[in-house]
């Protein structure tokens, strides 16, 4: 299951992020680095970082963090 959300901030522009590219983001929203999201998913550290890279795209955005607070806002990820 794939979450979509638009983001008011940037028009209509619908976001679909892949179940582990939410898991990632997830773990990064949580202060986890590449090689910690690794391991507690069974990847390796570059396999994360390109979850992460095509969540960024799928954004429109540059930063990790920044994709965080995207989803966050777009309601594809819980903070919590």
């Amino acid at each position: 299951m794939e979450a979509v959300s638009e983001d008011p901030g940037r028009g209509s522009h619908a976001v679909t992020l892949s179940p582990r590219e939410q898991e990632c983001l997830q773990w990064v929203c949580r202060g986890k680095s590449s090689s910690d999201i690794g391991i507690i998913l069974s990847l390796s550290p570059r396999t994360v970082d390109s979850y992460l890279e095509k969540a960024c795209s799928k954004l429109r955005v540059r930063t990790r963090i920044e994709a965080v607070a995207s989803a966050v806002r777009q309601g594809l990820i819980d903070p919590g």
